[in-house]
C-alpha cells in the first residue's frame, strides 16, 4: 500500500482507486510507530538512490561534498549525507537540474512560494506528491469530519492560482469525491461575500459543511456571518486550517463564535510547506496533549505555547538536528535531508501517551472519538530566527531591513530590530516591529509613522503574499512601530545575540 508510493517506478495517480483506505486505517491501528520509522527510513534511502543516479543538481552536490553514492550502502548510512537547503541547493542550482532527469517537463504541476527577495521559488510537483495529498486528506476527513457518513459540501477557501494551498487542498479533494463518498466540492478562493452566499444558498442541501482555509480567514467568515444573522449553531460545521497554528484559546474563541462546545474532531489545523505539501495535522491526541502544555502556562504568559501535530514517517520522513527538522520525501523535485528551518522537537508516541497517562484523566477515552494512531508526533515551535508568518504571509527580516535602510533614517537608527506577531482581545492578529533608536536620538510619532510607511512600501514591492492581503484582505495589515531607546534592556540589552524574531 504506502511501501508503493515512489514517483520512479511507475504513475501512482493510476492506482489511486485501488488504495482500499479501509486497510490502511487497519495498519495504522495495528503497526507500531518502530514499524511506521523503518519504512520511512527504507524509503528515504531508495529514493536516495534513484536521486544519486537521475538527479543532476544532487549528484553534483554529493560530488561537491565529497560524498561517494554507493558508499551509503544501508538506510542507517543516511546520516552521514549532508543536509540541504534553499541557499545551498535550491539557490544554488537552476530548476531543471533538481528535477528527475534534469527535465522540469515531466512535473504535472507548478506551484509557487515567496522568497527573500521578493522572487517567487517554483516547486514541480509529481504524482507520487499529490497522492500522499490524497492519502493524508482522506484519513482527516473519513476519521475527524466523518465524510462517509454524511453528505458533506467542502468549501475551499484557499486563495488559487500560483499559491500552493489552494490547488493542493481542491485536487485531493476532488480525487476523494470520486469515491464512494457523498462530498460535494466548492473551490471559493478567500472571497468573504461568495463563501458566505454559499453557504446561504446550499448549506440546506446537506448534512455537514466543511470549511477549509487560512484561520484569520475562516475566523472573519464566521465572525461576519453571525452579525449577518446566519444561525452557525444550526449548521453542522467542520474546519480544516494550515500555514498558520493557534492555541486553544483561539480554537474555544471560534466554537464559541458558532455556539458550539469545544470538541477534538471539528477544528483541525495541518502543518505543511511548499517544498513538501501536507506532512502533519492534528488528531484528538495531538489536541489533548496541547491542553495539557497549554494548562502549565502562568495566566500572565503571554506567549503561545507550541503546535502539536502526529505525522506519518512512511509519507514524510523526519528528522531532528539540532532542534530544526530534516525532511525527506519524493516529488517532482525530490529533497533528500532537507532543512526547512522550522524548529521543534520529534516526540515519541510512547513519549506523548505516558505523558497523558500521568497527567489527563482518561484521555485515550476522550481520544477515542477518532481512531488511535501509534504515530510520532512533531513539538512545531516556529520558524529559526527565519520569518514570522503574518496572516499567511511569511514576513522575512530583509524586507524589514530593507525598509529601514533609506538615508534620512540610517541617521537615527541603529539598524537593529525584531518582530514579533500577536494576537487582539478578538483574536485579530497585529504585527509588532521593535525598532532600536541611536544613542541620544529621541522617538516620535512623526520618526515612527516614516518608518512605518517605508516598512509597507517596501513589503508591498518585494513580498507578494503581503501584496495578495492588502489587496484582498479586509484586515488591519499595518505594522505596529515602536521606538526604543539605544540598548534598552527588554530587547536591545549589549552583549545579547541580536534575534530577528521574538
Amino acid at each position: 500500500m504506502i511501501e508503493n508510493l515512489a514517483s520512479y517506478q511507475k504513475k501512482p495517480t493510476n492506482i489511486f482507486s485501488s488504495f482500499d483506505i479501509a486497510k490502511i486505517e487497519k495498519q495504522l491501528q495495528s503497526k507500531d510507530e518502530i514499524f511506521w520509522q523503518n519504512l520511512g527510513k527504507k524509503k528515504s534511502w531508495h529514493l536516495f538512490k534513484q536521486m544519486a543516479a537521475r538527479v543532476p543538481a544532487y549528484k553534483d552536490f554529493l560530488k561537491k561534498n565529497n560524498i561517494k553514492a554507493d558508499s551509503v550502502k544501508k538506510a542507517d548510512d543516511l546520516i552521514k549525507l549532508p543536509v540541504t537547503d534553499k541557499k545551498n541547493y535550491i539557490q544554488a542550482y537552476a530548476l531543471n537540474e533538481r528535477c528527475w532527469d534534469g527535465k522540469v517537463t515531466e512535473a504535472s504541476i507548478i506551484a509557487a512560494s515567496s522568497g527573500t527577495t521578493g522572487d517567487a521559488n517554483y516547486w514541480p510537483r509529481g504524482d507520487t506528491q499529490e497522492l500522499r495529498a490524497v492519502l493524508i486528506h482522506e484519513l482527516i476527513y473519513r476519521n475527524f469530519f466523518k465524510i462517509d457518513k454524511y453528505k458533506t459540501l467542502c468549501l475551499i477557501g484557499f486563495p488559487m492560482g500560483v499559491y500552493v494551498s489552494g490547488i493542493a487542498t481542491l485536487l485531493p479533494t476532488w480525487l476523494i469525491s470520486q469515491k464512494n463518498y457523498n462530498l460535494t466540492v466548492v473551490s471559493v478562493g478567500n472571497n468573504k461575500d461568495e463563501f458566505l452566499r454559499l453557504i446561504k444558498t446550499l448549506a440546506s442541501g446537506f448534512e455537514q459543511i466543511i470549511m477549509v482555509g487560512h484561520p484569520f480567514f475562516i475566523k472573519d467568515v464566521l465572525e461576519t456571518g453571525k452579525s449577518q444573522g446566519l444561525k452557525w449553531s444550526s449548521l453542522w460545521l467542520r474546519m480544516m486550517f494550515c500555514s498558520e497554528g493557534f492555541n486553544e484559546k483561539w480554537r474555544s474563541y471560534l466554537n464559541s463564535v458558532i455556539g458550539k462546545k469545544s470538541d477534538l474532531t471539528s477544528i483541525i489545523s495541518t502543518y505543511g510547506s511548499s517544498e513538501f505539501l501536507l506532512m502533519a495535522q492534528e488528531t484528538p491526541m495531538a489536541i489533548l496533549y496541547k491542553q495539557y502544555l497549554e494548562g502549565r502556562l502562568s495566566a500572565n504568559d503571554q506567549k503561545f505555547p507550541s503546535y502539536i501535530f502526529q505525522y506519518n514517517p512512511a509519507l514524510n520522513y523526519i528528522e531532528e538536528v539540532n532542534n530544526e527538522f530534516i525532511f525527506t520525501a519524493d516529488s517532482g523535485l525530490p529533497l533528500i535531508r532537507f532543512n526547512l528551518h522550522d524548529q521543534g522537537k520529534l516526540l515519541s508516541y510512547r513519549r506523548v501517551s505516558d505523558i497523558l497517562d500521568a497527567n489527563v484523566t482518561a484521555w485515550s477515552r476522550q481520544a477515542k472519538v477518532a481512531p488511535i494512531w501509534q504515530l510520532p508526533f512533531l513539538n512545531l515551535w516556529g520558524r529559526s530566527d527565519q520569518t514570522v508568518i503574518f496572516y499567511a504571509a511569511n514576513i522575512y527580516p530583509e524586507h524589514i531591513k530593507a525598509g529601514l535602510h533609506s538615508s534620512p533614517l540610517l541617521a537615527k537608527l541603529t539598524g537593529k530590530f525584531n518582530m514579533r506577531k500577536a494576537y487582539l482581545k478578538n483574536m485579530d492578529e497585529f504585527l509588532e516591529i521593535n525598532i532600536e533608536l541611536r544613542r541620544g536620538v529621541k522617538g516620535n510619532s512623526s520618526l515612527a509613522k516614516k518608518i512605518q510607511s517605508n516598512i509597507i512600501n517596501q513589503l508591498r514591492r518585494t513580498n507578494f503574499e503581503y501584496l495578495f492581503l492588502c489587496d484582498h484582505l479586509d484586515k488591519d495589515l499595518t505594522p505596529r512601530i515602536k521606538l526604543w531607546p539605544c540598548q534598552h534592556e527588554k530587547y536591545f540589552k549589549p552583549g545579547l545575540k541580536p534575534r530577528y524574531i521574538i
